[in-house]
């Protein structure tokens, strides 16, 4: 068994996901994954290749700026989340495709049907955070509309009280409604807390949207945070990938591939109502939160502080379609996402998801997409 040196950025929000997709090739190519934290030393580095001989290395860079290639010279090395505008021309990375995810957070905030838009860039230079900002506005313009920018007043770290000063006010004078794009979703937490300082009702008011999904924020702002969700499993795999291809010879060092957004993961930040009723919004939250651990309509209807053919009305007022139907569109999206990204088997998808069996989960998801879960995995993977 081959064995390969995954070393692993400090920034988390997408570790898991983006080792799960090496892994998952990993599998296929029969090698054993030998992660390592951090950029080594010259000497660590060395003292890794002595002890595991590795076919090659893959090179998390998110979290770092720029990266000195020199340090792996001579090693089959794939570069994931790097700048590929100042990569070497015989070097090889998987980039993921900024300017896309700004372009479906415009689609997002556009649907949210706010007449005006902005941009809140990461405070320190990064160069996914301008193309972000430049899909932002490209999308934008193609529908007639503009954008106004952050320009951070100078004070270059979120921690800055400055900053956070300066954005409020930046927030204040914003034309309201708006919707909000922030550089991530750190940045985008910031954004709530100033709209909330302000006084701003979210998402009535200003709309915000983020990127990366990443469920310790984005579940707890408050409101809770709409986010991109980067493919950050498909980059994984892609740069197992890669590497394979650069270690067996099929091809020179020097392969440029992209992934992209998977989704928006829709939350209470751009989730406008077509009726103003709190409850019914916060009825919608509760199911997203809590449908695939087997919430019941009952449940729901408890929240409501009124009768259930009343709760029931008041619900398909703002969201379209029943409590019961709400409940299960919510555990079928999850369902689709289990099997398209995961080699659980039905029943486990079953249990993630909130049905009582296997065979439950088969009836119902038949039902709504006319194949079977094992049909629409094969066809979706």
């Amino acid at each position: 068994m081959d064995t390969i040196l995954y070393f692993q950025s400090p920034t988390k929000t997408s570790a898991p996901d983006k080792i799960a997709g090496v892994r998952r090739h990993a599998a296929v190519a029969n090698w054993h994954v030998q992660t390592v934290d951090g950029i080594p030393t010259s000497n660590t580095l060395e003292g890794l290749v002595s002890f595991w001989h590795p076919l090659g290395v893959i090179l998390d860079c998110g979290g770092y700026q720029e990266i000195s290639t020199d340090l792996f010279a001579g090693l089959p090395t794939v570069y994931l989340d790097r700048n590929p505008r100042t990569m070497p021309a015989d070097t090889s990375c998987v980039s993921h495709d900024s300017v896309a995810t700004g372009q479906l957070a415009a689609k997002e905030l556009l649907v949210a049907g706010h007449p005006n838009f902005a941009f809140v860039p990461y405070p320190q230079p990064r160069f996914w955070s301008d193309d972000r900002e430049r899909g932002f506005r490209d999308a934008l313009a193609l529908n007639g509309l503009t954008c106004e920018t952050f320009d951070g007043g100078g004070h270059g770290t979120l921690q800055s009280v400055r900053w956070q000063k300066s954005l409020r006010r930046w927030i204040e004078q914003l034309p309201k409604p708006c919707g909000i794009f922030a550089a991530n979703d750190v940045v985008a937490a910031e954004v709530l807390i100033a709209a909330a300082q302000t006084g701003f009702d979210v998402p009535r008011e200003i709309a915000v949207c983020g990127v990366d999904n990443f469920a310790p924020i984005c579940e707890h702002t408050v409101p809770t945070l709409t986010s991109v969700q980067p493919d950050f499993l498909m980059a994984g795999e892609l740069a197992a990938r890669t590497l394979d291809e650069i270690a067996q010879g099929e091809h020179r060092q020097e392969i440029r591939l992209t992934f992209g957004p998977a989704s928006i993961v829709r939350r209470a930040s751009t989730r406008i109502c077509r009726r103003y009723d709190p409850e019914a919004t916060a009825a919608m939250e509760l199911i997203r939160r809590r449908a695939c651990e087997g919430i019941s309509s009952a449940e729901v209807v408890a929240a409501f502080k009124c009768s259930r053919r009343m709760a029931e009305i008041r619900f398909r007022q703002i969201a379209g379609r029943s409590i019961l139907d709400e409940i299960q569109a919510v555990r079928l999206d999850k369902a689709k996402e289990l099997l398209k990204n995961s080699s659980l088997d039905i029943s486990a998808i079953a249990n993630f998801c909130g049905f009582k069996a296997a065979k439950a989960l088969w009836k119902f998801f038949r039902q709504e997409t006319g194949l079977s879960p094992t049909e629409w995995r094969k066809l979706n993977s």
